[in-house]
């Protein structure tokens, strides 16, 4: 587990131990009530009545169990789950439907139920899923059951494992894993001596405090908003930064430096990408900085964030490192990202970076993955980034089948039979310029047309070229 997760679980655990005496009070012989899950979805903030100033208070969607037995014995279970804004109980649903807030509340705190929603609808719901407390305390220990027993223990092994063991022994194995960690704490770390060095040969670096996606930081997508910059070195180097440092096989490895200069090789909390890289068959697709969008498998290195899911790639463009910022889609667990703003990339577009924005979800990459294969599949690498916006009505330009009407072209025959084109200039002179005519004209002319007037102006050429060389 990170330190973000730790957190979250303690929060959650604290907030179970606050509401639970109130739920079990209304426990009777025929009725039972159990709160079988938490999930803290974040802070809804919103403004004071009487002094304007921001207010925020937790959110958590909290899984109920009830059991009722009725008359006849027979037994009745129940789910239900309620939102709770702190300690206060606002709203809830039997099944899977949307949230209803209670009458009252709507009525006397529409601020508050306005702030509510917009956290709810903004907060994707697989991290609220993440967020729970059972999956927490099950990855805990996990974690925990690993250190004691010196084997990788699943997650499916945990239950039976803990029946074997009662509650005194489970709270001196988290005791021992703490000792642990507090003993291990600095391995990782690295000295002023090394943190200058990094400074001197890392061979990139981004800023975490930049906005990655027109709304929040490349710090909080990474979840490393502890750090202030990161950087990119040789793998090869690690060991010569510190001996401790678990060495990935990858062509680069990531170093986070914090805002007072202490710096922290990440191996440890990223995990690599293996269907991507070194002699990977799979490709990423990704918009760059120029916004046109390519799909390849240059990337060196892709590390993949393990508490969050979010990668960074890293790619080796003519000596200097491109950066991209990526997130599998649904479907085709596919990379799709955008090239992000390093010390060697110029500043990303807007229209961009909003292309990874995380209330557009991860169907809107899909989308972006779908159009920009289509684009490739017929041939046109526009520059336009709303040709990759994800938006199915947008549409900058004509696809057309570039390759066959580059041949089209080089094969055409003058007044006299004669094909000039093709003896003097290239497949690729041709292509760029049909490329730049269709870009050029596309608004004002037809396709046919502007295929028509690429073929003659270059005949015309040709020809020129022709009778220059006869004189």
């Amino acid at each position: 587990m990170n330190q973000k997760e730790k957190e979250i679980l303690k929060i959650e655990e604290s907030f179970k131990d606050t509401i639970e005496n109130d739920l079990y009070k209304n426990n009777t012989q025929n009725k039972k009530i159990e709160i079988k899950d938490i999930k803290y979805v974040g802070e809804a903030t919103w403004q004071d009545k009487v002094n304007g100033k921001p207010i925020s208070d937790k959110v958590f969607i909290v899984d109920i169990e009830i059991k009722e037995i009725d008359e006849e014995g027979k037994e009745r279970i129940t789910e239900q789950k309620s939102c709770y804004l702190g300690d206060k109980c606002i709203g809830g649903t039997i099944g899977d439907g949307e949230i209803l807030f209670k009458s009252t509340f709507e009525n006397s705190e529409p601020d508050k139920m306005q702030a509510v929603n917009e956290l709810l609808e903004n907060t994707p719901e697989q991290e609220i899923e993440n967020n729970s407390m059972k999956k927490l305390q099950t990855k805990e220990l996990t974690e925990i059951l690993t250190a004691h027993l010196g084997r990788k223990v699943s997650e499916e092994e945990v239950q039976k494992l803990l029946e074997e063991m009662d509650k005194s022994e489970i709270e001196e194995l988290k005791e021992e894993k703490e000792e642990q960690k507090d003993k291990n704490k600095n391995e990782n770390v690295l000295s002023k001596k090394q943190t200058e060095k990094i400074k001197v040969n890392g061979i990139q670096k981004a800023d975490l405090n930049k906005k990655v996606d027109g709304k929040e930081t490349l710090g909080k997508r990474l979840d490393l908003e502890g750090y202030d910059s990161l950087y990119v070195v040789y793998s090869d180097k690690v060991d010569d930064i510190t001996s401790e440092t678990k060495r990935n096989n990858t062509t680069y490895s990531l170093v986070g430096m914090t805002k007072n200069g202490e710096a922290r090789v990440l191996n440890d909390e990223f995990e690599m990408d293996k269907t991507v890289g070194n002699n990977a068959s799979r490709e990423t697709t990704k918009i760059r900085a120029n916004s046109t969008a390519t799909r390849d498998n240059k990337d060196l290195s892709i590390y993949t964030r393990k508490s969050n899911g979010m990668s960074i790639g890293c790619e080796n463009n003519q000596g200097h490192v491109d950066m991209f910022l990526y997130q599998k889609t649904l479907e085709e667990n596919e990379n799709v990202g955008i090239q992000i703003e390093t010390s060697q990339t110029r500043i990303i577009p807007m229209e961009t970076r909003e292309i990874m924005n995380r209330n557009k979800g991860i169907y809107q990459k899909e989308k972006v993955q779908d159009e920009i294969q289509e684009h490739t599949e017929n041939g046109c690498k526009p520059d336009d980034v709303k040709d990759f916006d994800g938006d199915e009505t947008t549409g900058t330009h004509e696809h057309i089948d570039v390759d066959y009407y580059v041949q089209d072209i080089l094969n055409y025959e003058n007044d006299e039979g004669e094909e000039k084109i093709k003896d003097v200039f290239t497949e690729k002179e041709v292509r760029d310029k049909l490329l730049r005519e269709l870009k050029e004209h596309k608004d004002a002319l037809s396709t046919e047309q502007i295929i028509e007037n690429v073929k003659q102006e270059m005949n015309q050429d040709a020809e020129f070229y022709d009778r220059e060389h006869k004189l």
